[in-house]
């Protein structure tokens, strides 16, 4: 059999078209497909577009909920940012007004803080030390532990409007940024020497919730009480801050998965490849069933 013999060969499927198809094709040449394929969409897509737009979709309505909800959330989240954008402003004025006070040079309160003698275990090493030096000796025990883990990543923290959260620190035989708290990092953010006459500065509260207005004037390296306040404080706002960052980024993965279903479920392609028959007029939700 000689496939070149017109005879033997299909005629092209194009519309109006009298040549034979190309081997291993309906077709005889490109164009003739695609001009079938647009006098396809055109014939067929306006119909499924009536009755896409007068049938109710359950689905639709229920994206258009979830991004309300989305949305609602988001503005929530974004005025919770604000909120502790302006604690972290009002922190740093509560440190620098602490600064400024006058150092208690008492030397009963004094005393009282040197001499204690009662001694506990450290948490972290076990080792039995003295009241007075167990603050300062469990934070540099918890350093020593926390340096020997890593928490990287291959980008920088690019955070519009937030100020001090993320260390940062570029390490180039790992090729990664520390994504530590820059605070807490133990491992490149070192403790300033404390200088002898530098009061403490600790806001003083009553029954721990209630600020009195006045602050400890006790030397900060006497006080054994309010060791590293200021960087806890600051460690406690800038944590709810990233916590509020990370729950924004949650929202718009969220919005983006919904928006992009309700674009998918309307769109050409899914149109033309599927069609509901809607037999009851009165149900509105396709996907229930009625026991009769």
């Amino acid at each position: 059999m000689d496939v070149k013999d017109p005879a033997l060969l299909r005629q092209c499927l194009g519309h109006g078209c009298v040549n034979p198809s190309r081997p291993g094709s309906k077709y005889c040449s490109d164009d003739c497909g695609m001009n079938l394929a647009a006098e396809r969409i055109y014939d067929i897509l306006p119909q499924r577009l009536q009755q896409w737009n007068n049938s109710p979709s359950i689905a639709e309505e229920h994206g258009k909920k979830m991004l309300e909800n989305i949305i609602h959330e988001q503005q929530d989240v974004h005025t919770h940012l604000k909120y502790l954008e302006h604690q972290y402003h009002e922190l740093e004025a509560i440190i620098l007004r602490g600064k400024q006070q006058a150092i208690c040079k008492d030397e009963e309160s004094t005393k009282v803080m040197t001499n204690n003698v009662q001694r506990i275990f450290c948490v972290s090493c076990g080792k039995s030390i003295s009241v007075r030096a167990a603050l300062r000796h469990m934070e540099h025990c918890f350093a020593k532990y926390e340096c020997k883990s890593s928490f990287g990543s291959l980008y920088p923290a690019c955070i519009e409007g937030a100020t001090r959260l993320f260390c940062d620190f570029y390490d180039p035989k790992n090729k990664t940024y520390c994504k530590r708290l820059q605070v807490l990092c133990p491992e490149h953010s070192k403790d300033p020497k404390v200088p002898i006459d530098e009061v403490c500065g600790c806001p003083l509260v009553h029954n721990i919730f209630e600020p009195t207005g006045n602050f400890c004037r006790l030397p900060k390296r006497l006080c054994i009480h309010h060791y590293c306040w200021e960087k806890l404080r600051r460690a406690e706002v800038d944590l709810e801050r990233v916590r509020a960052l990370y729950k924004l980024e949650e929202l718009s993965e969220q919005e983006y998965k919904v928006r992009t279903a309700m674009r998918n479920r309307a769109g050409l392609l899914g149109l033309m490849l599927h069609q509901t028959i809607q037999h009851d007029p009165l149900t509105t939700d396709l996907r229930s069933r009625v026991d009769e």
